[in-house]
């Protein structure tokens, strides 16, 4: 089995449900990291937690997850980030982040480069520390293992006013985006990153990358772009409850099933991979929050079976060796 290191933010999801909040864990590379867990995989997180109660509660997520944290800095002085999370009628969340002075945007490439990389397959990184004072180390690192040779994955999760300078952090996204062999992008993200308006403009631009990129569109499901090569992957018809999280179920199913096949970017197994976080999103929307409603292996086989695509194509099975 490969073994994959997720390093980002770790932080607190409020949902704000009724007039109450409900906690649930958060941060997009530790939700793929619970997520390539629960999918059988050998995942490691790097991130630095606060001691405080909500740090010592995530710790004790991944841990059950089994995640190994080992890797892990602990900080006494700052708190941990938090997100309130406001859903509306399209069962569809806005966030407001709280990120300022935590203990997850004070990681820094003097930690990060003690972290020995000779046992890692791949690495996968996310986008929030992009926009915080840890983004060069955590480029840094990124690119210190793309030099060693691992494969990287990148999903330029975009938010409004996680950053204080707006301009610095889509510099560090775009930077982030060179740097991965595969990428996993929402379409709003790739028109805000790369300053487009239309799925036609964006799709255009991804031909022209060196990379194979996965573009999620939601309900209407997913592009694989791999150069000329591009397919369109229908979503499943499910009942939603919640979409967050969504997007990092996709890309653990996704990133699971090309662990599966040695990490090729060739084109059926891009295609199958796409096919696999698609049923990893639609399970994980039927309920609220993110890795709570995150699907184990032998759920996908399952789900497969049981639900129908939107336009009703016929799809391939799933089993741990496809």
């Amino acid at each position: 089995m490969l073994k994959i290191a997720v390093i980002g933010e770790n932080l607190v999801d409020l949902f704000k449900i009724d007039e109450k909040f409900e906690v649930h864990p958060g941060g997009s590379p530790l939700n793929i990291a619970v997520g390539l867990a629960r999918l059988g995989e050998d995942v490691s997180y790097i991130t630095k937690f606060s001691s405080d109660f909500f740090g010592k509660m995530l710790v004790d997520i991944l841990k059950s997850e089994k995640v190994d944290v080992s890797l892990c800095r602990i900080d006494d002085e700052l708190h941990t980030s938090l997100a309130f999370a406001f859903v509306n009628e399209n069962k569809v969340p806005t966030f407001e982040i709280w990120n300022r002075c935590t203990a997850d945007s004070s990681i820094t490439w003097k930690e990060l480069s003690k972290i020995n990389l000779d046992n890692f397959n791949a690495i996968h990184f996310g986008s929030i520390l992009l926009a915080t004072p840890a983004a060069n180390a955590v480029l840094e690192f990124v690119k210190k293992a793309k030099n060693l040779g691992k494969f990287i994955t990148f999903d330029p999760n975009y938010r409004p006013r996680v950053a204080e300078n707006e301009k610095d952090y889509l510099k560090a996204l775009r930077d982030g985006w060179e740097l991965a062999d595969v990428a996993k992008c929402s379409l709003e993200d790739a028109m805000i990153l790369f300053d487009l308006k239309t799925i036609s403009d964006v799709i255009e631009l991804l031909k022209g990358e060196s990379k194979p990129v996965f573009l999620t569109m939601g309900s209407k499901g997913s592009y694989v772009i791999n150069g000329d090569n591009i397919v369109h992957v229908p979503a499943y018809k499910t009942k939603v409850v919640d979409t967050t999280g969504c997007g990092d179920a996709f890309a653990a199913g996704m990133i699971h099933n090309l662990s599966r096949h040695g990490f090729s970017v060739e084109n059926d197994v891009l295609v199958n991979a796409a096919r696999i976080g698609t049923a990893t999103a639609a399970i994980a929307a039927q309920k609220v929050g993110a890795i709570t409603s995150f699907a184990h292996a032998n759920d996908i086989e399952k789900f497969m079976k049981d639900v129908k695509r939107f336009d009703e194509n016929q799809h391939k099975g799933y089993s741990q060796e496809s």
